[in-house]
């Protein structure tokens, strides 16, 4: 059987992978909205004729902000999966004492 860091390794790889492809979409879906035109394939290549320094902040700013809570959603999300369904916090983390 594998042993709950693995399997703890696996849930929390695949939770992350879904929430970057989740945020990625809603990055672009963004993008779109407030730019109000298609999202480009990458503005970051100054070499183009469409390259722009304010699209390229925008992209770079939105792209940062999207993947950071992408990335602590799905932490948590796993972690309270992973509770619910062994009924103890995951390995390596400690359980929050309960104030009374």
């Amino acid at each position: 059987m594998i042993g709950r860091e693995r399997m703890w390794k696996l849930v929390s790889t695949i939770s992350g992978l879904l929430g970057g492809l989740i945020a990625r979409k809603l990055i672009r879906a963004t993008y779109r909205a407030v730019r109000k035109d298609t999202a480009p394939v990458t503005p970051f290549d100054p070499t183009k004729a469409g390259f722009s320094l304010p699209d390229a902040l925008l992209w770079a700013a939105a792209a940062g902000i999207g993947l950071v809570i992408a990335k602590m959603m799905s932490a948590r999300l796993a972690a309270i999966g992973w509770n619910a369904v062994t009924g103890a916090p995951p390995p390596g983390q400690v359980e929050e004492p309960t104030v009374v």
